[in-house]
């Protein structure tokens, strides 16, 4: 039977987290193992004592680590993890009892090596017609949707609900530690690395969850850092410049550069206060050279060494 760990980055997530893990635990089939990388600053004392009271009892490891990077957390994660597939997930999430049992059949044939999940918001609403270019492997990846309903084989992935054959990632080296914080761009990344070593992506809407972020759960996660904030997060910046570098062909940079522009200051909000326009653009554009410095010296892979220690 194959065994499934699972894998969850969380940071200041709080009483939301332990409702995540208690649905992983009630599962039918039960997890091989299920790690959680906790990057916290702040966390509850009942959240402590029930992560704790887990963590001595087996039915989880509670790995502290105290830089917050979300990209060393899933590396960390799939290191101190034992099963033959690390299944990724984000730590604001709801799942059916048969979670973990979907995940062993999405992977019951070998040739399978990694599997993307469906990812449902807000009303639970599906789609069933992609963009043309989603098949595209330069740009489809901007064209997919995570709440599609039918399956997919490419590069598209949602590091919230993502499932690899262990040895498979560790050979790719896994996620890139360069994108800091909330990971900007990580999984588009790995899925771009993924598909360039000749590997390939099985999008599955079977294997699916909810995400409570996207109805805009409070505290914690990605958003910590931008959700009291008029700025997006200079992280956010960092991780579009430094994947545009890597990654960019002449097909998919004007896709690319459309994207960031909007998020450096040419949307909705800022338009409303046009005069903060020029300021987004100049802290988008001061990330570009640490982002420049990072590509010309290399990727920081899961190779290098990672230590853990029980919270």
């Amino acid at each position: 039977m194959t065994q499934v760990s699972m894998v969850i980055p969380t940071f200041n997530r709080g009483v939301v987290l332990v409702k995540t893990i208690q649905m992983l635990l009630d599962q039918s089939v039960a997890a091989h193992d299920i790690v959680v990388v906790d990057q916290s600053t702040e966390i509850p004392l009942e959240v402590t004592i029930q992560l704790q009271q887990w963590h001595t009892e087996n039915k989880i490891r509670w790995i502290r680590q105290e830089e917050p990077n979300a990209s060393m957390a899933r590396n960390r994660g799939a290191l101190e993890s034992s099963g033959d597939i690390v299944v990724f997930l984000d730590d604001d999430i709801e799942v059916a009892s048969d979670f973990v049992a979907s995940y062993q059949r999405a992977f019951e044939a070998s040739e399978i090596l990694a599997v993307s999940g469906q990812v449902l918001e807000g009303s639970c609403e599906t789609v069933s017609v992609l963009d043309s270019r989603a098949t595209d492997p330069d740009i489809g990846w901007m064209f997919c949707r995570r709440n599609y309903d039918k399956p997919l084989t490419g590069n598209f992935v949602m590091a919230g609900n993502m499932g690899v054959r262990r040895t498979e990632f560790l050979a790719v080296g896994g996620m890139d530690e360069r994108f800091m914080r909330g990971a900007f761009r990580e999984e588009s990344d790995f899925g771009l690395r993924w598909l360039k070593s000749g590997r390939v992506i099985h999008y599955r809407p079977d294997v699916s969850l909810y995400h409570l972020g996207g109805a805009g759960v409070a505290d914690g996660g990605a958003r910590h850092w931008t959700s009291k904030t008029h700025w997006m997060g200079w992280h956010h910046y960092f991780g579009s410049w430094y994947f545009l570098l890597n990654h960019a062909t002449w097909k998919s940079l004007p896709y690319l550069l459309a994207v960031d522009l909007r998020s450096a200051g040419f949307n909705k909000r800022t338009l409303k206060a046009p005069w903060m326009i020029p300021l987004h653009v100049c802290r988008w554009l001061s990330a570009f050279p640490y982002a420049l410095w990072c590509r010309c010296t290399g990727p920081t892979l899961i190779g290098k060494a990672h230590t853990s220690r029980p919270a």
